[in-house]
């Protein structure tokens, strides 16, 4: 969704809309959008800047960290964004260099504000970096790849048969002594 800068009032622009999880894709390797999402923002101008706060709310589909199964998460992403028109020079830091303040920051040019990257940026940071389909997720065989969840597949346990693992062994075994 793109706002026209010259279309937000003094007071703010409260903004209340679904979006369309098209506008959204690519999200990410292994991501969906599965429905549209809820936006709920306020932007207030002040000076040449814009606060952008409130929240995102979205399905999205994403694979378990352990076995690869397609996973539903469903987040409430709440958000408080400074939009600020993009500098004509580098800054006197360093140059390419962030700080603390620059990562609440978004850079728009020209007359339009666009909320896409906002939204896909927020559904993006609320999701686990490595979700699990269940607390329990037993993961992929390391040997033949199969699903544990679904059946064991008769490998023999590879740290059970690893021999640079038998000085650990005993060391457990003295420990428990």
């Amino acid at each position: 969704m793109a706002v026209r800068l010259s279309d937000i009032p003094a007071e703010g622009l409260v903004l209340d809309y679904r979006h369309d999880p098209g506008r959204l894709e690519p999200l990410g390797e292994g991501v969906r959008v599965l429905e549209p999402v809820d936006v709920h923002l306020t932007i207030t101008p002040e000076g040449d800047r814009y606060l952008i706060q409130g929240e995102v709310k979205g399905r999205v589909q994403v694979e378990c960290g352990r076995c690869l199964a397609p996973v539903t998460l469903t987040g409430v992403a709440p958000c408080a964004v400074d939009a600020r028109p993009l500098p004509n020079q580098p800054s006197p830091d360093e140059p390419g260099s962030l700080v603390r303040g620059d990562l609440d920051v978004i850079f728009y040019s020209g007359p339009v504000l666009n909320l896409d990257d906002l939204v896909r940026e927020q559904l993006l940071l609320n999701i686990a970096m490595r979700p699990l389909c269940r607390e329990g997720c037993l993961g992929l065989c390391p040997s033949c790849g199969k699903n544990r969840n679904e059946s064991p597949c008769g490998c023999r346990d590879l740290a059970a048969t690893d021999p640079r693992l038998d000085e650990l062994r005993k060391l457990r075994g003295r420990s428990n002594a």
